[in-house]
């Protein structure tokens, strides 16, 4: 490839890019760091790949992460419940997103998640001790469940009941994919309403008796007439998506980068390095509302900006042999959750829940070798479909 990449070929559904997307984005990073989209859905786009330019963006206050600030919605693909319902904390800006994030924040403080640690290595251990033969799937055996029943158990959910969120994750998930079929819209849409339904329920039983979890924590602040019901409901949701699957796929990525790293090391610095090397989230978007000159370039009000936070991770101004997967680095850098306002609140808990999974996969397996792999084709995202080992 000799041109600079543009549409297509910086998506999963190129072949190049699918096979190794960080030579695809070195070459962006060389010749166009600030890059104007020929082939965009958005009418006006950029992708920017540069350690320094997409770090002083992801802070820069004329970008928000509100599409509504330059007229455009949350999810234009089809119209149903689930994209036409308006943008969670996610996609909130000024004082409505500092005050939900400062209430759940207190749920994500250290201390909350330091209690929780045991719970983790109980799910992790249980995980481990229900894998049976000498070569199994990484992902669907230990990688997806330990996620799903940590965040489920953090929310609220009943043991009893772990089965069918499991359910309704993997169908809220298939929104991950970038155009679901007619069908998998009807299951997106027969989850969330199932799933909103349970978390009403639940909020109703902690009010009667609270609990060491989320929901009872998120009323105590709607006690204090700080929250409302449904944004009770849409911070359960949001942690679905955003403390699930990115997290599934952070410890099938440090497992995989482990297994083909010959060197010991401090399980903390390999799941940074895995943050920085191959982090799960590859992208985050932006909506211009006041114009910006980066490079000499100037990007309109009213245009999408994609900032490629893992092509920033692998820019070789900021980090020495980006390409190298060096555990012992300095990765204090690294912008695999983002910077400002708007840094990933639950990035302690995936850390945690990442550092524990690497650490006792690892005692329990200490001769694993991998036999086969199948990359995930999700826009903006980055893990495995499967990881099968030999133990």
């Amino acid at each position: 490839m000799t041109d600079t990449p543009d549409g297509l070929q910086l998506t999963p559904f190129d072949e190049e890019f699918f096979k190794d997307p960080y030579t695809v984005y070195r070459l962006l990073r060389r010749h166009d760091p600030v890059h104007q989209d020929e082939n965009s859905f958005y009418e006006q786009s950029w992708t920017v790949s540069d350690y320094k330019s997409v770090k002083a963006l992801l802070i820069d206050g004329r970008l928000s992460v509100d599409p509504r600030s330059i007229g455009l919605r949350r999810d234009p693909r089809v119209d149903n419940p689930v994209t036409l319902r308006q943008p969670d904390m996610m996609n909130l800006e000024g004082t409505e997103h500092k005050r939900l994030r400062s209430l759940v924040h207190k749920a994500f403080t250290p201390s909350s998640i330091s209690r929780f640690e045991s719970r983790i290595e109980e799910i992790v251990l249980d995980c481990l001790n229900k894998i049976t033969g000498n070569s199994f799937d990484i992902v669907s055996s230990f990688a997806k469940p330990i996620p799903t029943i940590v965040i489920a158990e953090y929310i609220g959910v009943d043991a009893a009941d772990h089965l069918i969120f499991k359910q309704w994750t993997d169908s809220l998930l298939l929104q991950g994919y970038p155009i679901p079929t007619e069908a998998q819209w009807a299951e997106i849409v027969a989850a969330d309403k199932a799933f909103r339904d349970y978390i009403r329920c639940v909020i109703t039983d902690r009010r009667k008796k609270r609990r060491d979890d989320l929901v009872s924590r998120l009323i105590e602040a709607e006690d204090e007439n700080l929250l409302r019901d449904s944004e009770i409901v849409d911070m359960c949701y949001l942690l679905i998506g955003a403390g699930n699957f990115t997290t599934t796929d952070l410890i099938s990525n440090s497992i995989y980068a482990k297994l083909n790293t010959d060197s010991e090391c401090d399980f903390h610095l390999a799941i940074e390095e895995t943050l920085r090397f191959d982090p799960p989230a590859m992208v985050v978007r932006r909506y211009v509302t006041q114009e910006v000159v980066i490079h000499g370039k100037t990007i309109l009000r009213g245009s999408v900006v994609n900032l490629l936070t893992a092509a920033a991770n692998h820019d070789p101004d900021q980090f020495h042999e980006p390409d190298s997967f060096l555990p012992d680095r300095d990765t204090s850098g690294h912008l695999a959750f983002g910077r400002g306002v708007h840094h990933c609140l639950g990035a302690p808990l995936a850390r945690l829940e990442a550092k524990i999974a690497l650490q006792k996969f690892a005692e329990r397996f200490p001769n694993a070798r991998i036999e086969s792999s199948k990359r995930s084709k999700r826009m903006d995202f980055r893990g495995f479909q499967s990881l099968v080992v030999k133990v």
